[in-house]
């Protein structure tokens, strides 16, 4: 089977629209959505409609639920909760829009693999609803204090998104005590396609990066994901897609120049094609 994964698509509709079109020529049999369809662009009731008009098996995102006002977020966040309150205040007029983002569901869980936005270790208990706590970053400590979970998980391979960094990180198995020190993180380039072969003595979690952005790696292209259960490989994507257009509809918007994340991401477009 050929799966295809993508995500943190934040309302621009330019990167799914090229996401889209590349995973139309893989010739895949499933797709999933790791979540954060709406949030940080001002443009959520683009990429809102299009998924749902596609029917794409999507988690729930940290925006998503942010926005459909699940919980509130961290103060500290001053960004991202206005970011959070443009697309509220966009999508409430949009019938149905909030109530499909808060049930959006938190994972899935197949045979040999699970799709979560963030991680599958910080998950609500069952009955209990998300809070915020539920979509911190994988940093190391945080990946540290993961490993003995991982490395008895019930899947092998775990698929998510959230962090906008991609990366395939492998933990050997057969390591009862496992430490940082055994993790390898697989890191795509700046350009074109990467592609590992699976160690069947290993399990993996891929952080597949972000469609729409904002890209913390400084690199403005779609992020995806092809995983080939024939050939055991993983392939991890960097899909250009026309940044221009995406720049001029938010440069004609005061709102993204006065939150600096959005600034940031905005020079970091500016003069591209």
């Amino acid at each position: 089977m050929r799966i295809y994964f993508f995500g943190d698509i934040h309302g621009n509709d330019y990167a799914l629209e090229a996401c889209l079109r590349h995973m139309d020529t893989m010739k895949i049999d499933e797709c999933y959505c790791v979540g954060d369809l709406v949030g940080w662009l001002p443009f959520g009731d683009r990429t809102l409609s299009r998924m749902r008009s596609l029917g794409i098996p999507t988690t729930a995102g940290n925006h998503d639920l942010l926005v459909s006002g699940m919980f509130p977020d961290h103060p500290h966040q001053i960004d991202r909760m206005q970011a959070t309150a443009y697309n509220a205040g966009l999508l409430s007029t949009y019938p149905g829009a909030l109530d499909y983002l808060s049930n959006l569901p938190m994972a899935f869980e197949r045979e040999n693999f699970t799709v979560v936005h963030h991680s599958p270790f910080h998950l609500p208990a069952p009955g209990t609803p998300p809070t915020i706590e539920c979509f911190n970053y994988l940093d190391d400590t945080a990946l540290a204090g993961c490993l003995q979970s991982w490395s008895s998980y019930p899947a092998r391979l775990i698929f998510s998104g959230h962090d906008h960094l991609p990366a395939v990180y492998e933990l050997p198995d057969g390591n009862r005590r496992p430490a940082l020190e055994d993790v390898k993180a697989h890191v795509p380039p700046g350009k074109g396609d990467f592609t590992i072969r699976l160690n069947p003595a290993s399990r993996y979690w891929i952080k597949g990066g972000s469609v729409g952005g904002p890209y913390r790696d400084g690199i403005p292209a779609a992020n995806s994901i092809l995983y080939d259960t024939g050939s055991e490989t993983l392939t991890l994507f960097r899909l250009e897609y026309s940044t221009a257009r995406l720049y001029r509809d938010m440069a004609s918007l005061r709102f993204c120049r006065i939150l600096p994340t959005l600034r940031k991401y905005m020079e970091l477009l500016e003069g591209r094609p």
